[in-house]
């Protein structure tokens, strides 16, 4: 590590001398070369459609990556505003969504959230947490994600790939649940970078931060990561079973 960085200089534990990472000189470092990786795997970044969107973000829960973006594509296909889906009968909407899970429970909502919608808001999902939370089902992660998503509105939202990746890397601890995740995120990220972390971190999830076989060797990041220097220590049988690969 001869550029200085570790993994405990740059995220150092809650409570510690320089856990708020701007307070040094290795933490600035890190910071803005965790920034550069996510712009890098961010891309441009522009809102998408609110609706669809939410949508999506109701027909993902409890759903794998892959089968959502399947039912959301047959859904779309059909009905892309809030006034189509409601035309749509039940039964026509549970057998678009199908590859979702739960499909009916999830058809049944969606039907909820479209009639909201039209008849309290026009048709136009709404532009605040604090009335996304009045939408039939929806909570405080799918709110984040249409307001950071769909708006382009800056707000963390935390997902299983941000989540991880911020467990892997030791911003935060191995059992803190999304709000804590979000908070720490928010306190260690410009407020203007947060539409990047969101994006990034998906893609980097996806791409490299794998759940399963991780790409540790070729992540950029892998230098203050606490996840593959804490492997680097260990026997390397156990360290490919850590990673997946044993």
């Amino acid at each position: 590590m001869g550029s200085g960085l570790s993994p405990q200089a740059f995220f150092p534990a809650e409570g510690q001398a320089g856990y708020q990472l701007h307070s040094c000189p290795q933490n600035i470092r890190g910071m803005r070369l965790l920034v550069r990786v996510l712009k890098r795997y961010a891309g441009e970044i522009r809102p998408g459609n609110p609706w669809q969107v939410l949508v999506s973000c109701v027909l993902s829960q409890r759903t794998k990556e892959e089968k959502t973006a399947e039912a959301s594509r047959r859904l779309f296909s059909r009905a892309r505003t809030p006034e189509e889906l409601e035309k749509l009968g039940l039964r026509e909407l549970e057998k678009l969504i199908k590859p979702a899970g739960f499909y009916r429970q999830k058809a049944r909502r969606l039907k909820e959230i479209a009639r909201t919608i039209l008849e309290r808001y026009g048709g136009t999902v709404p532009k605040t947490r604090e009335e996304l939370l009045k939408l039939p089902g929806v909570g405080w992660k799918t709110s984040a994600v249409v307001l950071s998503y769909g708006w382009g509105i800056p707000i963390i939202a935390v997902d299983i790939h941000t989540a991880r990746i911020s467990k892997r890397l030791g911003l935060v601890r191995p059992d803190a649940g999304p709000e804590d995740v979000r908070k720490r995120l928010e306190g260690v990220f410009r407020k203007q970078d947060w539409l990047i972390v969101n994006l990034g971190m998906v893609n980097f999830g996806r791409q490299v931060c794998r759940p399963i076989r991780p790409r540790c060797e070729e992540c950029p990041l892998k230098r203050i990561c606490k996840f593959y220097n804490d492997r680097l220590s260990l026997p390397s049988r156990t360290a490919r079973v850590r990673s997946g690969q044993g």
